[in-house]
């Protein structure tokens, strides 16, 4: 892993690579849980419209989606992986420590994932983006095991446990920063799509102390948030409802919303474009 004491610097900035009439430089996904069903939509209103990032950034599981594209998933084959997947499958109990998961079946799925590529290698410029707890930092991760970077990416506070890395506990990136568009500035990127699945949505009811307490938590993330996704050149941000654990018409209705969201950005996108000389 790299990363540390704030953002990673690279010497070098992304590209721009043309597949259609536009291209961005990068794209930032964002954390939202089972709402990350949505990034998918996303990717293939994108692939469609000819467009493919030279960076991905992710944040919790807007990582996960981010790593396997990024290691060469496309994004129909990613629907169809993450349709079939038994999300209870990568919870792997413990009772000892400041989380309930260890986040090793996590690990390992996704190295299954990226077809055990270290993030270096991926055929995509990739960073996954988590919090360093004791610094109140985000911390990016840029080269290494996906499955690791990626589990601390995502690593919620008291439910999973947090990775250990280099004298540093890491833990979600949504800490830190829910939508990583300031990462891909300091990667490179001139051009930045921020793809906001959490903000958006319909607010957790107030029925009861766990809902309350996770719509505080919501509100609170947002309000922190803002600023960061707001300084993207274009915005994402479906409105969507998170998806049950085993839920197959929520799953097709978040990757739906993500897919019309995207389409309904193709204009913005297309202008912030030739505003940086991308483009036709």
């Amino acid at each position: 892993m790299a990363g540390g004491g704030g953002l990673v610097n690279t010497a070098n900035g992304p590209s721009f690579r043309t597949t259609g009439d536009v291209t961005p430089g990068a794209i930032a996904l964002g954390g939202g849980g089972l709402r990350g069903y949505a990034h998918i939509g996303v990717l293939q209103a994108l692939e469609e419209a000819g467009i493919r990032p030279d960076l991905v950034v992710g944040t919790s599981i807007g990582s996960i989606i981010g790593a396997a594209y990024a290691s060469g998933t496309s994004p129909d084959q990613l629907w169809q992986l993450a349709n079939s997947m038994r999300v209870t499958s990568l919870a792997d109990v413990t009772l000892h420590g400041p989380g309930f998961v260890k986040g090793e079946a996590l690990a390992r799925w996704v190295n299954t994932l990226v077809g055990y590529q270290p993030i270096e290698r991926f055929p995509m410029q990739f960073a996954a983006v988590a919090t360093d707890i004791d610094r109140s930092l985000p911390y990016v991760i840029t080269q290494g095991d996906a499955g690791e970077a990626l589990r601390a990416s995502a690593a919620i506070p008291g439910v999973f446990l947090p990775v250990q890395s280099g004298g540093h506990e890491l833990v979600d990136g949504g800490v830190a920063s829910l939508v990583p568009v300031r990462a891909a500035r300091a990667l490179g990127a001139d051009v930045v799509i921020a793809v906001d699945i959490y903000c958006n949505g319909p607010r957790y009811p107030s029925k009861s102390a766990m809902s309350m307490w996770l719509r505080v938590s919501q509100t609170q993330s947002c309000l922190l948030s803002g600023p960061e996704t707001a300084s993207a050149d274009v915005l994402i941000a479906p409105a969507i409802a998170s998806a049950g654990l085993d839920d197959a018409a929520g799953r097709e209705a978040a990757r739906k919303q993500g897919y019309e969201a995207a389409v309904a950005a193709l204009p913005t996108l297309s202008a912030a474009l030739r505003h940086y000389g991308v483009g036709p």
